[in-house]
């Protein structure tokens, strides 16, 4: 186990050394941008990575009441099993994400698309439709980036070759952390009155 945990967190390392700090400065700039707005912030993802959208859901929408009154508008599109059942059985899975945000979505809110390979269709359908509509679209992809990397606005890409989910989706909660981290103790973020 010993050689394994350390092999596994060399792993991780060697994707955290890729990532793009420029990149994820834009994903707070944006949301922070948003939130200012009153804009909501919209997360999703498939596996794993829905557990992220509503992992993120939760630290934005209460572990931030440590630091400040306001609460930011961030909804997960993967949290109402009934809806998603419901669109993937009558419409299609393709479209579990785009039908939520139907009726929802407004100019200069943010859809942040959680997805390994970047290549989920209803991910791809998501962004599609957040960039058509005047929102703005931000990808957390690896291995090559897939279409995710080409469709989204803004992209965190942490490249990972070898195909080992584990450490991509990792990284991608790591992500979530450090950006509620950042912004509770960001004065820009802080100053936004309560609503």
């Amino acid at each position: 186990m010993k050689n394994y945990f350390e092999d596994y967190r060399k792993r991780i390392d060697n994707i955290l050394d890729t990532v793009d700090t420029d990149a994820l400065g834009e994903v707070a700039k944006v949301m922070i941008e948003a939130f200012k707005n009153g804009k909501t912030v919209y997360v999703c993802g498939n596996g794993g990575s829905a557990a992220t959208a509503s992992h993120m859901q939760a630290d934005f929408s209460f572990f931030v009441r440590y630091f400040t009154k306001f609460r930011p508008k961030v909804k997960a599109l993967t949290d109402n099993g009934p809806i998603i059942t419901a669109i993937g059985n009558d419409t299609s899975f393709h479209d579990v994400f785009v039908e939520q945000l139907k009726g929802n979505f407004v100019a200069g809110d943010v859809l942040i698309l959680i997805s390994a390979s970047g290549n989920s269709e209803n991910v791809v359908r998501a962004a599609n439709y957040v960039n058509e509509k005047g929102g703005t679209s931000i990808g957390f992809v690896g291995f090559e980036g897939g279409k995710l990397k080409e469709v989204t606005k803004v992209c965190l890409y942490t490249p990972n070759p070898k195909g080992d989910y584990g450490p991509i989706e990792d990284v991608h909660m790591i992500f979530n952390h450090v950006l509620v981290n950042y912004m509770c103790h960001n004065e820009e973020f802080l100053a936004i009155p309560e609503v």
